[in-house]
C-alpha cells in the first residue's frame, strides 16, 4: 500500500509539473512558426523579466511552507498559508505602485512597451497564486488536485494563445502570446489566492510573518540570482547580438528545458519524503529514494543528449538548427543543477537560507562575468558554456558547506553522487564525438532506457 501511495504521488505529482510548464516546450514548434525568430525572441525575454517580478514583488513566501510543516502543528497549517499570502499580495501591490508610476523610465529601460508592463505585473501575480497553491498541494500530498490546476491551465493557455494570435498582424503577434499567458494564469490564481485567504482568516499575524520573513528574503535572492544564472544569457545575448540571436539560443534552451521540467516534477516528488523521512529520522529510507532519484535522472539525461540532434531537427525550423550543438550544453547546466538539489535542500531543512542566497548570488554573479568574456569569443556556445562553468561553482561551494554543516553526518558526500555524475559526463562527450552517427547514438539511449525499466520494474518504485 505505501509504495502504491508513493507511485501514484510520483505519478500526479510529475504529470501536474509537466502539465503547468511543459505547456511552452509542448507548443514551441507551433508558437516559434507563428511569431518568427525576432518575435519569439521578444517573448523570451518579456517572460524573463516576468519571473523577475514574481520573485521580487512576492518574497516567493510558498517557499516557506514546507518549514511551517515541521514548525507548527497541522491545526495552524491552514491560518499560516493565509498570512504569508496576504504580506505577499501587500509587497506586490506596494512595488506594482512604484512601476505604475515610473512606468514610461521603466518601458524604456527593460526596452519593452508599456502595455507589455501591464500584462507582466498581472502575470506575475498570477504566476505566483498558482505557484502558491501548487506547493501547498505538493507538500500536503494532494497531487490529484495539482493535476486538475495544471491541466486547467494548460488546456485555457493553449486555446486563449492560438485565437488571440491569429488575430492580430505579424509584427505583434507576440502580444497574442503574452495576453493568453497573462490572463490564464489570473484567471485561475487569484481565484485560488481569495480561496486561500477565507479559509485561513488570517491576515496580519506578526509570529508567522517574522518566521516567514527571515526564511523568504534570502530565499528571493536566491531564487533572483538563480534566474540570473539561468537566463542572463538570453538578456545578454539580446544587448550584445540582437533578438534573432536570442531567438535561436531561447528556442534551444527551451527544448533542453524538457528535461529541467521532468527534473522539477521528480525533485517535487522526492522532497516531501526527503523533509518528512528526515524529521522522522528514517535515513536508510531517505537515502533509497534519493538513489534511486540518482539513477533515474542520470539515465534520463543520458538519453535526452544521445537523442538530441536528430529529434530538435524535427522539433525546430531550419531557422533554428544552427543552435543544435550547444544543447548538451545546457543538458550539462541541467545536470549539476539537479546535483545541487541534494545540498540546497539540505540546507533548507537546516533553515540555511542565507547560505543558498550567498552561493546562488556569488554564482550567477560569475556568471554574468563569463557571459561578458564568453559571448565575445564564442557568441551562443560561450553563453551556455559560460552557465555550465557556473553551475559547477555552485555545486563545489554547497557542497563544501555541507560538509562542515553536517559535521560527518552530512548525508550526500561526493561518493554518493559521482559515479552517476561520472557516466553523464563520459555519455555527453561521445555524445560529441559521435555526432553524424545517429544509430551508434540511439542504439545506446535505447539499451539504457531498457535498463532503468527493468530496474524500475524490479524494486516497484519510481523514486
Amino acid at each position: 500500500m505505501i509504495m502504491k501511495r508513493q507511485n501514484r504521488i510520483a505519478f500526479f505529482n510529475i504529470l501536474s509539473v509537466v502539465l503547468l510548464n511543459g505547456i511552452s516546450i509542448i507548443t514551441g514548434p507551433l508558437f516559434s512558426r507563428m511569431l518568427g525568430t525576432s518575435g519569439y525572441g521578444v517573448l523570451k525575454i518579456y517572460n524573463i523579466w516576468a519571473s523577475v517580478v514574481a520573485i521580487l514583488f512576492t518574497l516567493q513566501t510558498q517557499g516557506t511552507l514546507v518549514n511551517a510543516k515541521v514548525e507548527y502543528p497541522e491545526a495552524e497549517q491552514k491560518r499560516y498559508q493565509s498570512s504569508v499570502l496576504f504580506l505577499s499580495v501587500l509587497v506586490f501591490l506596494a512595488c506594482s505602485a512604484v512601476i505604475g508610476v515610473f512606468i514610461q523610465p521603466v518601458s524604456r529601460l527593460l526596452k519593452l512597451e508599456p502595455l507589455l508592463i501591464g500584462f507582466m505585473l498581472l502575470q506575475a501575480f498570477g504566476t505566483y497564486c498558482v505557484g502558491f497553491l501548487n506547493t501547498k498541494y505538493t507538500y500536503e500530498f494532494k497531487a490529484g488536485r495539482n493535476m486538475v490546476m495544471s491541466l486547467a491551465v494548460t488546456l485555457v493557455n493553449l486555446v486563449l494563445s492560438v485565437v488571440l494570435i491569429l488575430q492580430l498582424p505579424q509584427e505583434i503577434k507576440y502580444y497574442g502570446r503574452v495576453a493568453a499567458i497573462a490572463t490564464t494564469y489570473a484567471l485561475v490564481g487569484i481565484p485560488a489566492c481569495i480561496l486561500i485567504l477565507l479559509r485561513g482568516k488570517t491576515l496580519i499575524h506578526r509570529e508567522y510573518w517574522k518566521f516567514c520573513v527571515v526564511l523568504a528574503v534570502p530565499a528571493v535572492f536566491h531564487n533572483l540570482s538563480d534566474l540570473v544564472l539561468g537566463q542572463s544569457d538570453q538578456v545578454m545575448l539580446q544587448q550584445m547580438i540582437d533578438n534573432s540571436a536570442v531567438g535561436c539560443y531561447g528556442y534551444a534552451w527551451q527544448f533542453a528545458n524538457i528535461l529541467f521540467i521532468i527534473f522539477g516534477a521528480l525533485n517535487r516528488t522526492w522532497c516531501p519524503f526527503f523533509f518528512e523521512e528526515m524529521k522522522e529520522g528514517k535515513q536508510d529510507a531517505m537515502m533509497d529514494k534519493t538513489r534511486n532519484f540518482l539513477e533515474l535522472f542520470t539515465i534520463l539525461a543520458c538519453g535526452f543528449i544521445l537523442l538530441t540532434p536528430e529529434v530538435y531537427h524535427v522539433y525546430a525550423r531550419k531557422d533554428y538548427w544552427s543552435s543544435t550543438g550547444i544543447i548538451p550544453l545546457f543538458v550539462a547546466s541541467y545536470y549539476i543543477n539537479f546535483l545541487c538539489t541534494f545540498p540546497v535542500n539540505y540546507e533548507y531543512y537546516h533553515k540555511k537560507t542565507k547560505v543558498v542566497a550567498v552561493v546562488t548570488i556569488s554564482s550567477s554573479l560569475l556568471n554574468v562575468a563569463l557571459n561578458y568574456m564568453l559571448i565575445r569569443m564564442m557568441g551562443m556556445a560561450g553563453a551556455a558554456l559560460a552557465t555550465a562553468l557556473s553551475h559547477g561553482v555552485q555545486l563545489c561551494l554547497h557542497h563544501l558547506y555541507c560538509r562542515k554543516l553536517g559535521r560527518g553526518s552530512y548525508p550526500f558526500p561526493v561518493k554518493v553522487w559521482m559515479k552517476y555524475a561520472a557516466g553523464f559526463f563520459a555519455v555527453m562527450v561521445f555524445v560529441y564525438l559521435t555526432q553524424n552517427t545517429w544509430l551508434l547514438r540511439w542504439s545506446v539511449g535505447a539499451v539504457l532506457g531498457i535498463f532503468e525499466l527493468l530496474r524500475i520494474k524490479q524494486r516497484k518504485v519510481l523514486i
